[in-house]
């Protein structure tokens, strides 16, 4: 997926308009009133050959760093938080940003479980099935 300028105003509408664009990057400073907690945003398209890009999503909090390469697509989820992932035949990665500063990281989860009944999982995948499950319809499972 190569990020073009339709997708921002999705993004824009739930975390508020980008701050800062360059010819292949737009970021987000995003800062929660109530908690004190801030992030920025930074979605880049990445030149991967002559003729493509490649998008990378990358947070940076107070907490840590992350990245998330080759994005498939992006969710918005009302009423504030957009789910960017990654997909392909066996496994999902996504990076959920909130409004509120909010950032989460699954990677590498199985396809399937996605399909799996939540009552019998191992409490450990519990929280990535669920946070995923947001976005199946779109993956063609």
């Amino acid at each position: 997926m190569s990020f073009l300028f339709e997708d921002l105003s999705g993004i824009s509408a739930v975390l508020g308009p980008y701050n800062q664009e360059t010819e292949n990057s737009w970021s987000w400073q995003i800062k929660d009133k109530n908690s004190n907690l801030s992030l920025i945003l930074i979605i880049y398209n990445i030149k991967s050959d002559e003729n493509d890009y490649k998008t990378l999503v990358a947070v940076q909090t107070k907490q840590g760093y992350y990245e998330l390469h080759n994005l498939t697509g992006f969710i918005p989820f009302e009423p504030d938080e957009i789910i960017f992932y990654k997909s392909d035949d066996q496994f999902i990665s996504s990076l959920i940003v909130g409004r509120q500063s909010t950032c989460s990281m699954y990677s590498n989860i199985r396809r399937d479980l996605l399909k799996a009944d939540f009552a019998e999982l191992d409490p450990a995948s519990l929280m990535s099935a669920m946070q995923l499950s947001l976005i199946e319809p779109f993956l063609n499972i």
